[in-house]
């Protein structure tokens, strides 16, 4: 049965309903006083349900206060907390534009540079909510407001923590699980860095266009955020900008302690893997402005400050991931490859080393991968020069020790066909040389993947790189 609509929820008049999601209804609604328009969530009475309603109502006013603390240009403000009926409700800023959940159902692929600009806007009110004591607990695109000049405001600040944590109708309230951090799954305590986790899975599906971990079901979703490693973004997202990986691993890591310190230190990250692309003039490619996001304009709809979470369901399984390989590259040369790296990527150079160096078979893999790190072409070859010596002296020929390559035999394992296929790709850029490069790269490739990665290294164009990368794909 459907309920009336109020005419009036305290001194508010009720416009029209513009959303129902787990906490309740939400309303577009006028202040005579003021004279401005609102957004109204009536928060659901069966939220109080088996618990002492007086002692409810005074603990979510508490976390109303808290939340409405948190004044930032990127956050939902709320203005009024009150009771319609035994009911509680909020009056917040009505936000024109939709949510980032309906935006990204209509066109599933951002482009990277628009994903990481919402990103960091979201950071930057993370940062605010952090400062304040203030943690999330539920960020998700439903919960990220767009305006029609891309501006963002991020709702519910709290509020979810508060509604999560009364309800034990997990199905009910929680929406979709696939955003929550390890620690939430296993309903421990969390910080700001729950909240940093829940932001780089928003940002994976940005740019993907998928979920990082989905699944059937609540149990499948959880078990895959606790056990399984983040999948590696689609190769055209990684050729485009091949930081971006790392600084999701980063941001999604099991262990709160081995992510992101701050939002602001995931933001500064970010600024680099976008520097890195303005650096490059990937902004402009003919390839990427037909994934980009157009402006939102106001006819595409306004909506209340919290959207319906109604229409989310799980994306079915796409399968799950192996996780991380042990490095077998000692300790001495990561330290040193980070040091020598740190002066063309900055801090990253820690991250990308430790996790590059899992998925690599020797230092020449490794060092070919991290070169692609390393934007400007000047600096990505003396990178190569500074690190060439480091390669020679761990090579199989000073150790005596057998590469990985040689014990199982590199070209066997790759097909033969995608040898040919990769040294034609690579002629158009280089010439006839391509058949050496292809030969001395097929020693110590990991995999087709890595293969491509490195030989990318020799074209100096990032347009020309970017292309050559693409045709991997066809």
């Amino acid at each position: 049965m459907v309920e009336p609509l109020p005419t009036t929820i305290g001194r508010y008049v009720v416009e029209t309903l513009v959303g129902i999601g787990g906490m309740g209804r939400i309303f577009k609604a006028y202040d005579p006083e003021i004279h401005r328009p609102v957004a109204i969530k009536l928060i659901s009475t069966r939220l109080m349900s088996g618990t002492d309603s007086d002692e409810y109502i005074r603990r979510f006013r508490r976390e109303v206060q808290a939340a409405a603390r948190c004044a930032h240009p990127n956050i939902v403000a709320i203005y009024d907390f009150a009771l319609h009926e035994g009911q509680p409700f909020m009056a917040m800023e009505f936000v024109h534009g939709v949510s980032l959940r309906q935006a990204l159902d209509a066109a599933p692929v951002m482009a990277v540079p628009d994903a990481i600009r919402i990103m960091q806007q979201v950071l930057d009110a993370l940062a605010s909510a952090h400062d304040f004591g203030v943690v999330h607990q539920d960020i998700k695109p439903a919960n990220v407001m767009l305006t029609p000049d891309m501006r963002v405001k991020v709702a519910d600040f709290g509020i979810s923590r508060f509604v999560n944590t009364e309800v034990t109708s997990t199905s009910s309230s929680m929406g979709t699980p696939n955003y929550m951090s390890p620690e939430q799954c296993s309903a421990d305590a969390v910080d700001g860095r729950s909240d940093l986790f829940s932001a780089g899975a928003t940002l994976f599906e940005m740019v993907a266009g998928m979920r990082a971990f989905p699944g059937h079901n609540l149990a499948d979703v959880t078990h895959r955020i606790r056990f399984d490693r983040l999948p590696l973004l689609p190769a055209p997202v990684r050729a485009v900008a091949p930081r971006l990986q790392l600084v999701l691993e980063r941001a999604m890591e099991k262990q709160p302690e081995d992510r992101f310190l701050t939002a602001r230190e995931m933001a500064e990250a970010l600024g680099q893997v976008l520097g890195s692309l303005s650096r490059n003039g990937e902004k402009g490619d003919d390839k990427e402005e037909k994934t980009r996001v157009s402006p939102i304009s106001a006819s595409a709809g306004s909506v209340a400050a919290t959207p319906p979470d109604s229409q989310q369901g799980l994306q079915r399984d796409t399968g799950s991931s192996s996780p991380i390989p042990e490095s077998q590259i000692d300790a001495d040369t990561l330290r040193v490859l980070e040091e020598k790296l740190v002066g063309y990527v900055g801090p990253i150079a820690r991250v990308l080393v430790r996790t590059t160096a899992g998925r690599s078979r020797s230092v020449g893999d490794l060092c070919a991968q991290l070169a692609l790190s390393v934007t400007d072409p000047a600096e990505r070859e003396r990178f190569r020069r500074e690190v060439g010596s480091l390669i020679r002296s761990r090579s199989p020929a000073a150790t005596g020790v057998p590469s990985r390559g040689e014990l199982s035999g590199s070209r066997d394992r790759l097909p033969e066909h995608e040898l040919e296929r990769v040294q034609e790709a690579l002629a158009q850029y280089v010439g006839p040389i391509a058949r050496v490069l292809v030969r001395r790269a097929t020693a110590d490739a990991t995999s087709v993947e890595t293969l491509w990665l490195s030989l990318s290294n020799h074209i100096d164009s990032p347009a020309e790189r970017t292309a050559f990368l693409q045709q991997r794909q066809r």
